[in-house]
């Protein structure tokens, strides 16, 4: 079934490679298309759709593909939709526009139902509480349209952003990109994740969230401590916080997925510790709580990335993405795996 998906503005290449992933992370491969930086297509099934809407951090919502032009003008539906929309008793319209593209919402909604209500008998628009949207995504190369799936709340993420959590910490990361980075991470739903350097817990927190076994490793009592505070207030069944030291990290073989975002820059305590040396000790480390499987997805400053290649060689880079936080920090994303 054709699917196609809503992806976040923030950054479309990451929330491509995202989306690519986790479709794989559900099963076996499947090619994703972009038809725009924002709008991917796949084959993927209903449930599959709402779930993977749920876990992304980066994708906004799922439709069945029913139509695609260059343009609302040039809007062409693909044969049988009318039976598909007929299972619905009411519906409304919701127009997004992409990327700059210069279209009167109103007058496509208004355009949209009366094609529907001409070419579907029985069905009626409903603009409070419809069975179905009928959603269509508009950027300034294609248009396509089709019957939303999933939805992702507009507020998905606000209770659990870094300065609304019980404990606080500066530089802490916020629950998309640590949701992002444990999607990338995993290997199946199943994956146990590790972060260690976990901070106050924003990684453990999403991946607990969203089904798997976390753990945090804080070298701090106190920040430990304040970590375990945010999990237990988000998702205390499936996550766990360690006091320990990412350097040596006190596991055998028990995980096949690590997200982590390391401490760097001023608001991070090294020890006098150079962060090269950090990020060596620490891969050492690491590997030997990985299995042969393991991904990683790890955020360093753009900077101070060929020291993660340099330091991090049992690892292969797989994929890297920028996210600029403000003139002082870019972050680089990066995928890597057991060499």
């Amino acid at each position: 079934m054709k699917t196609f998906f809503l992806l976040s503005g923030e950054n479309p290449a990451l929330s491509a490679a995202e989306l690519t992933h986790l479709l794989s992370v559900f099963g076996q491969a499947r090619s994703v298309t972009l038809v725009d930086e924002r709008i991917a297509v796949s084959d993927v099934e209903a449930s599959e759709a709402r779930e993977v809407v749920y876990r992304a951090a980066y994708a906004k919502l799922a439709a069945l593909l029913l139509g695609k032009g260059v343009s609302v003008d040039d809007l062409v539906f693909e044969p049988g939709w009318e039976e598909t929309v007929q299972r619905f008793g009411s519906f409304d319209v919701l127009v997004y526009e992409l990327g700059g593209a210069d279209v009167d919402s109103v007058s496509v909604e208004k355009r949209i139902a009366a094609q529907v209500l001409e070419k579907v008998k029985g069905v009626r628009v409903d603009l409070s509480n419809p069975d179905v949207s009928f959603v269509v995504l508009v950027s300034e190369k294609v248009c396509v349209a089709g019957l939303a799936l999933a939805l992702k709340p507009k507020k998905f993420f606000a209770d659990r952003k870094a300065g609304l959590r019980p404990f606080k910490i500066p530089s802490a990361l916020q629950p998309k990109l640590a949701r992002c980075l444990v999607n990338l991470a995993v290997n199946t739903k199943d994956s146990r994740v590790l972060d260690p350097f976990a901070g106050s817990g924003a990684v453990v927190i999403e991946a607990g969230l969203m089904g798997h076994e976390a753990f945090g490793v804080e070298v701090k009592t106190w920040v430990a401590n304040g970590m375990r505070l945010n999990t237990c207030s988000y998702a205390p069944s499936k996550t766990h916080v360690i006091q320990g030291d990412a350097k040596r990290l006190p596991f055998t073989k028990a995980f096949d997925s690590v997200a982590t975002d390391p401490p760097y820059g001023r608001s991070a305590t090294l020890g006098g510790m150079p962060f090269k040396k950090l990020l060596k000790q620490f891969c050492t480390s690491v590997v030997s709580v990985l299995d042969e499987k393991a991904r990683m997805a790890i955020t360093v400053p753009k900077q101070l990335f060929p020291d993660l290649l340099e330091e991090c060689g049992v690892f292969k880079l797989v994929e890297h993405y920028d996210l600029y936080v403000h003139k002082s920090l870019t972050r680089r994303v990066s995928v890597m795996v057991l060499d």
